[in-house]
């Protein structure tokens, strides 16, 4: 088995030692200089420690020839290249050494780490990464996914204040291959609530046929046993998750659930028995917003200490019971939560849910994260991991660093620069920008140095052709 260097290297701008190393005929590589998002966001990925962590994913593979950080750094990078498929990784990212350096990598690491061997063959190829994955399950990206989460948690506390976390689940299908049958499957996620915008942090593959209340719990047991009991203060889950004796737990643990309620629960027609009441006052609310038809009147009614009216939940909760009232019809729905609140806070938390849903449609929209063509289970759940990481990876790096306003975050990956004038000028720890006259200057001022390192220039220089 081949032994690979597990360090990673910070190179440091240093004028003067480049100058003086260019001047000795001494030159470790030469790229492209453009700078933009993906530099800032390989930074931040080294310094918040997730480039280790990517080197933890659980590796099932015989042969370990190309380490497997390769193949989930670029699974990462694949949507924010706009690459819809496996395929084009290699011939757009494996053969542009300018790509290579905006996902962090260095210049001996582009030249001599996996990108090319010495036979000219070119060993990162579609099939070497699906064969990465191919035998990946479920829960191999589960425990990958709470070490992530657990170094941004710790990298970025201030993401966290608010502490309300949403969950719900997405559905998946991939088509049958000529070698493939066809599958589906559904992603149970949990993220946490910013802004109107819910960035995903833990997920849990699962057949799409397994009870929401089943992978619901066994996600949020993850959640815990990451972060501890209780560090995820408030939890918003639909209808499909409702299960008394688990909400119960949860508060014991000292999270707090706000959930809907079904018809036939007793809570819910305890608080229609209790809206009848002579002192009862409705309050009027904004109306839910509705393409397809007129919005309706609504209106909505508080209660507290209805701890008796939901059997197998035995803990006290406040209610909120709403009224749409449309020209034909009235709708009632119910929520409840496990701790005192009036009903417009229950609205408005419960109103977060939705969060998440504008968030699968961004992922569909313009994510193309439900595209998924023809593969084994393993590589279909790997490009949902690793898009979904790249997601989250790039929204938080964007907050930290705040260049961006993410108060509505329903875009596209931004693009990524095209290489400019400068040049990149490496020389053992240290970079340094040059225009292409200035280095070709230090070279003709020292042509005696050059001439004994011509195949080191000549190294370097190829490496800033790339034909990506």
């Amino acid at each position: 088995m081949a032994k690979h260097e597990r360090a990673w290297q910070i190179f440091l701008e240093n004028r003067q030692a480049v100058v003086e190393a260019l001047e000795r005929g001494e030159c470790t590589g030469i790229l492209p200089a453009a700078r933009g998002f993906l530099d800032g966001l390989a930074g931040f990925l080294l310094e918040a420690g997730l480039l280790e962590v990517l080197e933890q994913f659980p590796d099932h593979r015989r042969r370990r020839t190309i380490p497997i950080f390769f193949f989930c750094n670029s699974l990462v990078h694949r949507p924010l290249f706009g690459l819809e498929r496996l395929a084009p990784i290699e011939r757009t990212l494996f053969r542009s050494p300018y790509i290579l350096r905006q996902m962090g990598f260095n210049a001996l690491q582009i030249e001599k780490g996996f990108y090319q061997t010495p036979e000219g063959q070119r060993p990162f190829s579609v099939e070497a990464i699906a064969e990465c994955f191919a035998e990946a399950t479920a829960e191999d990206f589960l425990a990958h996914q709470k070490l992530v989460m657990k170094a941004l948690v710790a990298y970025c506390p201030g993401q966290f204040r608010r502490k309300l976390w949403v969950m719900d689940s997405l559905y998946f299908h991939v088509p049958r291959g000529a070698h493939t049958e066809a599958l589906s499957f559904k992603v149970c996620i949990l993220g946490v609530w910013q802004e109107s915008v819910v960035w995903p942090l833990l997920w849990a593959f699962v057949p799409d046929t397994e009870n929401e209340t089943v992978v619901g719990q066994k996600l949020f047991a993850a959640a815990e046993k990451a972060l501890g009991h209780g560090f995820i203060h408030h939890l918003l889950i639909d209808r499909g998750y409702l299960d008394g004796s688990w909400i119960a737990d949860l508060h014991r643990h000292g999270t707090r659930v706000t959930i809907g309620v079904k018809e036939g629960m007793l809570v819910l027609e305890e608080m229609h028995n209790l809206s009848r009441l002579a002192d009862a006052v409705w309050t009027k609310a904004e109306p839910p917003k509705i393409h397809d038809q007129p919005p309706p009147e609504r209106a909505i009614m508080g209660f507290t200490h209805l701890q008796n009216e939901w059997i197998g939940a035995p803990v006290p909760l406040s209610g909120c019971l709403i009224r749409d009232t449309y020209p034909d019809r009235i709708v009632y729905q119910g929520l409840v939560t496990t701790s005192p609140a009036i009903a417009s806070e229950i609205l408005d938390d419960n109103g977060q849910r939705w969060t998440l849903e504008e968030v699968f449609m961004t992922l569909t929209r313009y994510w193309n994260l439900d595209d998924l063509p023809p593969c084994r289970r393993g590589v279909a759940f790997a490009q949902v991991h690793f898009a979904l990481n790249a997601f989250t990876l790039l929204g938080f790096y964007l907050q930290e660093t705040e260049e961006d306003d993410l108060s509505t975050w329903n875009l596209a990956p931004p693009p990524f620069p095209m290489p400019e004038r400068e040049l990149a000028i490496y020389a053992g720890p240290h970079f340094t920008l040059l225009r292409p006259s200035e280095l070709l200057e230090i070279i003709l001022n020292h042509v005696d140095a050059w001439k004994a390192n011509q195949a080191t220039l000549l190294m370097a220089l190829r490496m800033c052709e790339g034909k990506g």
